[in-house]
């Protein structure tokens, strides 16, 4: 089978689920593509012939990257796309996101492939204020022809506020499926070793317990509100249970000087805090692994699907995403609640509820990329 993955910004060495989704067909029987852009803009990096050579290699699919030829906003038009899929020849096209530019293909005539389109937007983080234009918009022009034809064979929902998403978009239940975001238990497990060698690198003792935030340092992920969290507790309880700070991930610059360095000058002198760079998403799993507890305190992240699996419970705001994701409920706390956030972290600690446990991942079975990929298959 020849599948075709088209995504319009890509960075080979993140871990989104296109990379997993990618990484979990390695030694399949199929020929797979992935067609997208030479713009590395959102990652503020530049393209590296070198990290897609690497990615090729490892995954075994061909990374086909083109020229914009046009760019509103993020939304753009990749030059010689659909010319450039039918030389290909496939037999699914999956094409990631929806509400873009690649939409235009429904006012011309069914292909020869299967499409299947995806939702990652959530309520959570669809704030744009031209949003109920757009909505409208869409269901009156796009919606009625993906339901009332088999233009689109299916659109993926990422989660529950995704699928409410697509929804409002005026587009027919019968139309969509779940797809939800995962892991790929090949990069993603507890791993022992890596635990024992990175508490060591950080000089973290055994009998430490480690919170940790791993994600993007940024005004919408705020990971310096964990100091907040964290100024609630007494220095007392600190020393008697040895919590420590870890923070992992790529650094705006601006969030870091205004926001982020701010805190942590004021909360040296309280408490041992690790702040390190970004990681290769499949040298994760040893952070994770050596962390205890984990904390992502703004909107939603796939991160807490990696952290369970790697045995961290995970401390998020009550969101619909984080709802479906979090295995613990009592675990979620209300927004901006800090208090709250406060509360479930030192029942976490008190009741010793960070130490690994091995059924984490049983709950997450039906996340397991492979298991997606079969899904995508038995669509042709």
């Amino acid at each position: 089978m020849i599948i075709i993955h088209v995504e319009d910004y890509f960075d080979p060495t993140a871990g989104y689920q296109i990379n997993e989704l990618l990484f979990a067909g390695k030694g399949s029987d199929d020929d797979v593509y992935l067609i997208t852009s030479n713009d590395m803009s959102p990652f503020h990096k530049n393209h590296s012939i070198k990290a897609d050579e690497d990615f090729e290699k490892n995954t075994g699919i061909k990374i086909i990257r083109l020229d914009v030829y046009l760019k509103f906003s993020s939304r753009i038009i990749l030059k010689g796309l659909f010319k450039t899929i039918k030389q290909i020849n496939p037999h699914l096209v999956y094409m990631h996101g929806i509400g873009d530019f690649k939409d235009l293909i429904l006012f011309r005539a069914k292909r020869k492939y299967e499409i299947v389109r995806d939702c990652h937007m959530s309520w959570v983080a669809s704030q744009n204020r031209f949003r109920m234009l757009y909505y409208t918009l869409f269901r009156k022009i796009f919606a009625p022809i993906i339901n009332n034809t088999d233009k689109y064979a299916k659109i993926f929902a990422l989660g529950d506020e995704e699928y409410q998403y697509l929804t409002n978009l005026g587009i027919s239940q019968s139309k969509i499926d779940y797809l939800r975001h995962g892991y790929n238990d090949a990069i993603m497990y507890y791993d022992h070793a890596a635990r024992a060698s990175i508490r060591k690198e950080y000089g973290f003792e055994d009998s430490d317990v480690v919170i940790s935030y791993i994600g993007k340092f940024n005004k919408s992920k705020r990971p310096d509100i964990v100091f907040d969290i964290i100024d609630n507790i007494d220095k007392s309880v600190i020393d008697e249970f040895k919590l420590k700070l870890l923070f992992i991930g790529p650094k705006e610059n601006q969030y870091m000087q205004n926001t982020f360095g701010a805190k942590l000058k004021q909360m040296e002198d309280k408490i041992k805090i690790i702040v390190d760079s970004s990681k290769p998403f499949n040298e994760l799993r040893k952070y994770y692994s050596a962390s205890d507890i984990c904390i992502f305190p703004k909107e939603t992240s796939l991160s807490s699907i990696h952290a369970q699996i790697c045995g961290c419970p995970v401390i998020m705001e009550n969101h619909v995403s984080n709802n479906e994701r979090v295995v613990k409920k009592d675990n979620l706390f209300e927004v901006n609640n800090l208090n709250q956030a406060t509360d479930i972290l030192k029942r976490i600690i008190e009741r010793k509820e960070y130490l690994k446990k091995d059924d984490t991942p049983n709950l997450f079975n039906d996340r397991e990329y492979k298991n997606q990929v079969e899904k995508l298959r038995k669509l042709i």
